[in-house]
């Protein structure tokens, strides 16, 4: 998970009690809510399987340890089993390099060789995008042309060119 570039963490005895108990595996909100739904579970009916048998409950100090253990049983084979259908945390984030390639719409007024307009571009997550898009030596953009992002020029501007497929995209 986070912590893989730490050796101390991944190699000892903390990291197999954390990989038993599916963290990493599973989001830790997730396991901590296994562990204090079976923990309480589990010692409610520990207690009532005593009150049935002795007809009067265990001492904590007894009760608290086996369950303690029959939660980690539990949440570990619980974690193996829900893990596959908990989403993973994935981001919705693209770097700057993943504009290239992309078609924009021309949201500024025009823009010419050397003088950037505003584009806007939605990537594959449906977030939008603004940038600053420039054409070709001796073209020109006008407000509505959809264009094909080439190359990155600077920090903020890109090269484009008007969509090569007008009758696909």
């Amino acid at each position: 998970a986070h912590l893989d570039h730490y050796d101390s963490i991944t190699t000892g005895h903390i990291s197999q009690a954390l990989h038993y108990l599916n963290i990493g595996r599973l989001p830790a909100l997730v396991v901590l809510c296994l562990l204090a739904g079976f923990f309480g579970l589990i010692g409610i009916l520990l207690q009532h399987a005593c009150i049935m048998v002795w007809q009067s409950p265990l001492s904590n100090l007894f009760v608290v340890p086996v369950s303690l253990l029959f939660t980690i049983i539990a949440v570990h084979y619980t974690g193996k089993i829900v893990a596959p259908w908990i989403p993973r945390d994935h981001s919705s984030a693209i770097t700057e390099e993943e504009y290239i390639g992309s078609m924009a719409l021309i949201t500024g007024h025009q823009a010419t060789s050397g003088n950037p307009c505003e584009g806007k571009l939605t990537d594959q997550f449906g977030q939008i995008h603004y940038l600053l898009l420039e054409p070709e030596e001796g073209k020109i953009f006008t407000k509505g042309d959809k264009v094909l992002i080439i190359c990155r020029l600077s920090a903020t501007r890109y090269l484009a060119e008007n969509n090569p497929w007008p009758q696909i995209l």
